[in-house]
């Protein structure tokens, strides 16, 4: 065994051998070796029995802040005068903290409140904050939890749910050399092992005499972990694959676009809630000065007032042109594909766009203030909803997909509309994947199309809690490290 040892695994075995164990601050030290060269040889001796490794976890408790309670006990005990209410509340940095401190120490009952037109604070038991007191100078003195008496035990979790106290975990890891391991330390003649064959090694003829030390094959190798692309960016390769694999081609465009590209040329009416700040990140005091009421936008502006010729009634408004204009950071890619359209005409053709979308939303577990969103659209004669259907299904089956269903729903610029769900096993339930439907004449014919459009609009990050079984969508951007390297493990796998 010793012959296969290599010259760290033996100096870390010279080191234990005289004394049994040692800590892993004292090999290190012991050593002059690098924690890092430590660490790793320790892993291959405990892999050939030769040390056996121990790790402990120590809590101790730590004194984060003074309760405020304490603060106003002692500022009420302390004054020269009576203070009100009002003298008290002034002290404190904030209502806030007036008001937890306040409500403590009147409900454990330190002090009481007399006086109708100028309440005043009085002490009720001059003892009160004894036991809390007490509490936090044996914490301070380093007092463990088992050292602490049954109430000082029950004030200590108020405290640490409160923050004022919190738990300090220290670990340290024992090593211990086995009879194995002191049986290979104890041999010699190691001296004329070559760790390596070089270009001058083998020019000196240094090599002769000298045998070459065995390698064992069957020792563990460190886990690596080398720089990948993130698991986001991973998902949108793949997606961008599967389009093109379906014969699309892909779109791009601004990340800021009027008014009018992201809302009115998809015949939603200017007083759609959608529009409003609470929803649409506006850029303050911009426009596009360009934009004309003629043309396209003359087209679009008359179908929103009237229906234009395309036998609808429209929302019978007058159209704003200022409205129109105004810019924002654009809340889904389907503005691409209408602008698009605008530019392509009737021209048969797929095509889809995978990028960033911003919406002022509140966040939870399937929404985000900014995500990645694909959209995309079929143009050409005779394509109906079936047709819209069956694409569907084969794209999301392509992705690993095949618990989806289709509902039928309403969106302002489609008809009829689908709504794509999925099921997630992580949170047992159906979860809205995307939008879906056949662009309505108020949306095509302005721009010069009447032949059908097939529309969709998928969120990437929702259709990477079903790829992954994730119940808030919000993790695939922490910073949870094991997560992101089985993600990359995986993705390795699939290369």
């Amino acid at each position: 065994m010793s012959s296969s040892l290599h010259p760290i695994e033996q100096k870390i075995l010279a080191a234990l051998a005289p004394v049994g164990s040692m800590s892993f601050e004292a090999l290190v030290a012991g050593t002059s070796l690098n924690e890092d060269q430590v660490r790793r040889a320790l892993q291959w001796l405990s892999s050939k029995a030769l040390v056996s490794i121990t790790e402990t976890v120590q809590s101790r408790l730590e004194v984060v802040r003074r309760p405020p309670e304490l603060e106003l006990f002692r500022k009420v005990t302390e004054s020269s005068r009576l203070l009100t209410v009002e003298d008290l509340k002034e002290e404190f940095a904030s209502a806030e903290e007036f008001s937890a401190a306040f409500g403590r120490a009147r409900s454990a009952g330190w002090i009481k409140v007399e006086g109708e037109a100028m309440p005043a604070v009085w002490v009720v038991d001059p003892k009160g904050p004894e036991n809390l007191n007490s509490l936090l100078e044996s914490v301070s003195a380093g007092k463990g939890e088992g050292d602490l008496t049954a109430e000082q035990a029950a004030l200590m979790q108020d405290l640490l749910k409160r923050g004022v106290l919190r738990r300090v975990e220290s670990r340290s890891t024992s090593v211990a050399i086995t009879e194995e391991g002191r049986a290979s330390a104890g041999v010699s003649g190691t001296a004329d092992l070559i760790e390596r064959l070089t270009p001058e090694v083998l020019a000196s003829g240094g090599w002769k005499g000298k045998t070459l030390r065995p390698i064992d094959v069957e020792a563990k190798a460190p886990r690596f972990y080398p720089g990948r692309r993130h698991p986001v960016r991973d998902f949108i390769r793949e997606v961008r694959e599967t389009y093109i694999s379906m014969g699309f081609t892909e779109l791009q465009g601004d990340s800021v676009q009027p008014a009018f590209w992201n809302f009115d040329a998809l015949f939603i009416p200017q007083d759609h809630p959608g529009r409003d700040m609470q929803d649409t990140f506006y850029l303050e005091g911009l426009s596009d000065r360009r934009l004309k009421r003629s043309a396209v936008v003359a087209n679009v502006a008359a179908v929103h007032e009237s229906g234009w010729k395309t036998g609808s009634r429209g929302w019978r408004y007058v159209w704003d042109i200022e409205e129109a204009r105004r810019l924002v950071l654009r809340t889904h890619n389907t503005v691409l594909s209408v602008r698009s359209l605008s530019e392509e005409g009737e021209r048969e053709r797929r095509v889809f766009a995978v990028s960033k979308v911003y919406r002022n939303e509140s966040l939870d577990y399937k929404h985000l203030a900014e995500f990645y969103q694909m959209d995309g659209i079929m143009v050409g004669k005779g394509l109906n909803v079936r047709h819209l259907m069956g694409f569907l299904v084969e794209f999301y089956k392509r992705l690993g997909m095949s618990e989806v269903k289709l509902w039928p729903t309403y969106f302002p610029y489609t008809e009829p509309s689908l709504e794509v769900v999925g099921y997630s096993k992580a949170i047992k339930g159906w979860i809205e994947l995307s939008g879906s439907g056949v662009f309505r004449p108020e949306v095509t014919w302005p721009l010069g199309v009447r032949v059908p459009v097939l529309a969709w609009g998928p969120g990437i990050e929702r259709l990477m809690l079903m790829r992954y079984g994730l119940d808030d969508m919000r993790a695939l951007y922490g910073a949870d490290l094991e997560w992101l390297r089985s993600r990359v493990e995986l993705a390795s796998s699939q290369d």
